[in-house]
């Protein structure tokens, strides 16, 4: 299936280039959020879920990187027509799938992590 509308995915990756930069800012301030919450008095198994959030946290931080690579290098391809249709295709349809995932398990972390939050406002 020959790639017809270039500008249509390239506009797409730009999209996608601006949402993982937001997303890295929206990380940047969540570990902000979490660096305030740890100067709290904690029990210990509000503890064991202040790292959890700083290791999901750092693992965010590095989807977010290597989806940026991913994204650029399907730009590069794109831009000097380097590469088949087939797999321009099959980069393009992995970097669908995974914003998917990324946005769907960051949208969850972020639930969580206010849940978490409300939970400690409410002691």
């Amino acid at each position: 299936m020959p790639i017809e509308n270039f500008d249509k995915l390239h506009k797409l990756h730009q999209e996608w280039k601006k949402d993982l930069l937001l997303s890295e800012k929206e990380i940047k301030s969540l570990q902000e959020e979490l660096t305030e919450l740890t100067r709290q008095s904690l029990n210990a198994e509000q503890q064991v879920k202040i790292e959890h959030f700083q290791n999901a946290l750092i693992r965010q931080k590095e989807v977010v990187n290597d989806q940026l690579q991913m994204v650029i290098k399907g730009d590069k391809m794109m831009s000097e027509n380097d590469g088949s249709d087939a797999q321009l295709h099959m980069l393009h349809n992995k970097l669908q799938e995974d914003m998917d995932t990324f946005d769907r398990l960051f949208v969850d972390l972020r639930e969580e992590f206010k849940a978490f939050k409300r939970s400690l406002a409410g002691e």
